[in-house]
């Protein structure tokens, strides 16, 4: 725990307030590997497409080792303009999935298989933000243990200036502020087979993510 600086506020001759921050940190160590896939099909006709897709779909729904969520699945036609008259020239599709998953090589073996699926060039599989966190539940029960310490040490500070300057000192307020959590949005194209077929991808090592509140306390002596 980091010192903390005290504001002595005079309100009456033998009263004061007091006022001060403390921070209260926990390391938790990560747990979840997730990604964003998508996959990309071109080919001559809408029904061509979507048969195609309901391969990468059928594997995709039948790994149960991973979590899925569908995010996005969508099929358009690809324009060329003749005489400035626009005709079309085929269909591309795309299909996006959020994954998680508790172990780098469940996730490893997913891409793997979805890879093998690929069979021709105009079909993409990529992943992106490959990246370990904290499960959101085991999150925020941390979140709440350190606010529920926070408070107990306030009490107990109280009691033990009281018992120290012989004065009745309360914990009036406890105004918790906490870190914000790590922003992972920024795009990272991790791993991506447009051209060929490996099966390749580097997982990064699961560390500790940090939690942190900095509780400012606002106590009465008289």
């Amino acid at each position: 725990m980091k010192f903390f600086n005290l504001l002595l506020l005079p309100v009456f001759g033998f009263s004061f307030q007091l006022e001060f921050t403390k921070e209260f940190t926990h390391q938790l160590p990560h747990d979840t590997l997730s990604a964003n896939l998508m996959i990309t099909i071109e080919d001559e006709t809408e029904n061509i497409v979507n048969d195609r897709f309901k391969v990468f779909n059928k594997k995709i729904k039948n790994f149960n080792i991973v979590e899925r969520e569908l995010e996005k699945f969508n099929i358009r036609p690809k324009y060329r303009h003749i005489s400035s008259t626009p005709k079309i020239t085929g269909y591309v599709g795309e299909l996006r999935y959020k994954i998680n998953s508790y172990k780098a090589k469940d996730m490893h073996m997913f891409i793997s298989e979805l890879t093998e699926l690929k069979r021709f060039r105009d079909t993409t599989v990529s992943v992106s933000n490959l990246s370990w966190s904290v499960k959101e539940e085991t999150y925020n029960v941390t979140l709440d243990l350190l606010r529920f310490e926070a408070i107990s040490w306030g009490n107990t500070y109280a009691n033990n200036l009281s018992n120290d300057l012989k004065k009745d000192c309360v914990l009036e307020k406890v105004q918790i502020d906490k870190d914000k959590i790590n922003d992972n949005s920024n795009v990272n194209i991790l791993y991506s087979n447009t051209l060929n077929n490996s099966k390749d991808v580097d997982v990064p090592d699961a560390k500790e993510e940090r939690v942190t509140i900095y509780p400012k306390y606002f106590l009465e002596c008289k």
